[in-house]
């Protein structure tokens, strides 16, 4: 596991309290433990940060991203020593850039709000729905994100691909876009978010075997 770990970067961890989640810097890595420093978090976040709690940790590698659960050991102001585990998830980058946004909506704030008739995938970098109509290439649209877990994500969107369609007799617009201006904790939300429903969909697949 800590050469697992050792390969992993842009370290994200999710305490019980989500409105603290933030990144972490590894500074060492043993057989049972990592010591990390807590960045980016002020004093009343770290305050959700205490020996015994339970945390959640994502990370990027070559493969795709690392997820696995702990409890903090101990903490220093900003540097904690987090347990190490070998019961962790691996979704391969493939697997988990796009996902279903199930009940959830994109609505443009300047643009009606049945504008988007449906979202086709998501991911913590762009979304891809059909539109009524032509969005333009050259401007960025503010847009607000509904996830299925009620938590809403506000940012900007800026169109990359359009393709005319034709359905029921009208034409629509298949969309994709990139996010634009998206805070650092809103890009964990949607990190996590396509994480629980891939590990969902692979637990459904499991059970139908």
């Amino acid at each position: 596991m800590n050469k697992l770990i050792q390969s992993v970067k842009d370290f994200k961890i999710i305490p019980n309290n989500f409105k603290s989640a933030g990144e972490f810097e590894l500074l060492e890595v043993s057989e049972d433990k990592m010591k990390v420093r807590l960045i980016l978090l002020d004093e009343s976040e770290l305050q959700d940060y205490k020996p015994g709690g339970s945390v959640e940790v994502f990370g990027v590698n070559s493969v795709g991203l690392i997820y696995f659960e702990t409890k903090i050991l101990d903490i220093d102001k900003d540097i904690a020593h987090l347990a190490l585990t070998n019961d962790y998830s691996i979704i391969q980058r493939r697997e988990y850039s796009r996902v279903n946004l199930e009940n959830g909506s994109i609505i443009f704030n300047d643009l009606s709000e049945d504008f988007v008739t449906s979202v086709e995938d998501i991911s913590a970098g762009g979304v891809k729905f059909i539109a009524k109509n032509a969005l333009e290439t050259d401007k960025t649209y503010s847009i607000l994100i509904k996830l299925t877990n009620n938590m809403k994500i506000e940012c900007k969107l800026k169109p990359i691909r359009i393709n005319e369609i034709e359905h029921e007799g009208k034409k629509e617009f298949v969309t994709s876009g990139k996010f634009v201006d998206l805070e650092n904790m809103d890009r964990i939300v949607l990190v996590q978010y396509a994480f629980k429903v891939k590990m969902e969909e692979q637990n459904k697949n499991n059970d139908t075997i």
